[in-house]
């Protein structure tokens, strides 16, 4: 049975946001002040550049003119010592800003299916790369793989659903740069235009330079933590830029569960650029806010996604723990 908005703090199994950290804590052993999961990342600013192609499908200023943003490139483990070189999750989150406060978040992984259609699938997955993280890593990738086989056999027994995202993450190697990788946004949210119709969609950002994974005899020679240098190194010689690119629905496909692709006929219009300059001289700052999916423009709303919703939640309750006094 579907949630209603009102019960989306609590899972359909009863787990609550703070359940859902607690186990995030356990599994990742994040610095009391870092992020739960995506502990280390770097801030840069940017702008955005519309297309001009979505403008009479939303009435969201942000994403129909020309706006300033920043946007947090990160390593998704909840250890801030997480090996760039491993293959794994990476983030790019981006704050579309208006007189510089936050107006729409975009939150966009390497993956290009969510994990689970449910929390619990999630954090179960969370634990099962946790371990198999503990047990071999970059440094024993031979062990690290055994013990993920073993850990994801179970996840995927337990959420079949979750094939697909496996089936991706075991396909990939790392990243070489967070500047040659596609993230996708993985929900579904709906365009609403001046007349009121509705255009469900989701969002992926494309590297303009194309994507490029990292040769594992070249990681050998690199840092574990190479991937926010490297940005940096690559900035000096101009911007970096992504495509913000819109995958708009058909009726039959489903907009609830963020574990089922779309096919990839369907329409793919590009919403604008974004030109990322360099490293934010407020970055401080911006690592202390949340990047949260749900943080929407007028013109974007939510669709009925439950695992989207949860998260807003989990976010908050993570949020309050890292900046505790």
């Amino acid at each position: 049975m579907a949630q209603t908005p009102q019960d989306s703090s609590v899972t359909a199994d009863g787990m609550t946001a703070a359940q859902a950290v607690d186990r995030i804590e356990a599994a990742a052993h994040p610095r009391p002040h870092d992020r739960r999961l995506h502990a280390r990342g770097a801030v840069y600013d940017a702008r955005f550049v519309p297309s001009g192609q979505i403008t009479k499908w939303t009435t969201a200023a942000c994403l129909t003119a020309e706006s300033e943003a920043v946007i947090r490139f990160s390593n998704g483990s909840g250890r801030f010592d997480a090996d760039d070189r491993a293959r794994g999750v990476r983030g790019m989150a981006v704050k579309f800003l208006d007189a510089d406060k936050s107006v729409m978040d975009l939150v966009a992984a390497n993956f290009r299916v969510f994990p689970s259609h449910n929390p619990e699938g999630f954090i179960d997955l969370v634990e099962a790369l946790g371990k198999a993280g503990a047990e071999g890593g970059f440094a024993d990738r031979a062990k690290g793989k055994l013990a993920a086989a073993g850990k994801f056999a179970t996840v995927l027994a337990q959420h079949p659903e979750s094939r697909g995202a496996l089936k991706s993450f075991a396909g990939q190697q790392a990243p070489a740069s967070f500047a040659t990788t596609r993230y996708d946004g993985l929900h579904a949210f709906v365009l609403v235009d001046e007349a009121g119709v509705r255009r469900p969609f989701r969002y992926r950002l494309v590297p303009q330079l194309g994507e490029v994974e990292l040769d594992p005899a070249y990681a050998e020679t690199l840092a574990p933590d190479f991937l926010i240098g490297e940005l940096d190194s690559r900035l000096e010689t101009g911007p970096v830029t992504f495509t913000v690119v819109y995958q708009f629905a058909e009726p039959d496909d489903p907009t609830h569960d963020p574990s089922q692709a779309w096919p990839e006929h369907r329409p793919l219009i590009p919403a604008g650029h974004l030109h990322v300059t360099a490293r934010s001289p407020r970055e401080d700052h911006w690592q202390q806010q949340v990047f949260d999916p749900t943080r929407l423009a007028p013109g974007v709303e939510p669709s009925d996604d439950t695992m989207l919703a949860f998260r807003r939640h989990a976010y908050s309750v993570s949020a309050e723990r890292r900046l505790a006094p």
